[in-house]
């Protein structure tokens, strides 16, 4: 884990942590393993007091028990999702001419020479570009001061 994905955070819902990827409430995390430890746990002695008596063998009695087990943990996830909502933000559209984007367009001038000139595309592509943000992201690249230059 990197130094700023180590870093905790503190959010409305008390203290953030990322833990495999996605971001959690410490406190709310800790409540969900609680919800789910109890629900489990209760669901298997239930189980275990109830309908193991009337299986064939002692053995498939314990088996049924820690199934049901397992699908009381499953419960618990479904109620804990509705409880405890996520916490990351989703953004659906990339902001466009940011430093990344200038930087894979040089590599790629780079590693396969001049890219090209916006205004020499088809209509068609200039237009679904321009549909997906990347036309004024390549008209400011050909722009820029020494743009092109290489192969002259």
């Amino acid at each position: 884990m990197t130094e700023q994905n180590g870093a905790r955070a503190a959010g409305p819902h008390g203290q953030l942590a990322e833990i495999w990827g996605a971001v959690v409430s410490r406190p709310q995390l800790g409540k969900a393993m609680i919800i789910g430890a109890i629900l489990s746990v209760a669901i298997y002695y239930v189980t275990l007091a109830t309908i193991a008596p009337m299986a064939a063998t002692p053995a498939i009695g314990k088996a049924l028990a820690m199934l049901t087990g397992i699908v009381g943990s499953v419960v618990s996830g479904a109620i804990c999702s509705r409880l405890f909502l996520p916490k990351r933000i989703v953004v659906e559209q990339a902001q466009t001419g940011t430093e990344w984007q200038t930087d894979i367009l040089q590599q790629l001038e780079q590693e396969g020479g001049p890219i090209g000139r916006v205004e020499d595309l088809p209509p068609e592509v200039a237009q679904e570009m321009r549909e997906v943000g990347l036309y004024d992201l390549f008209k400011t690249y050909q722009d820029r001061p020494g743009a092109g230059r290489q192969g002259e």
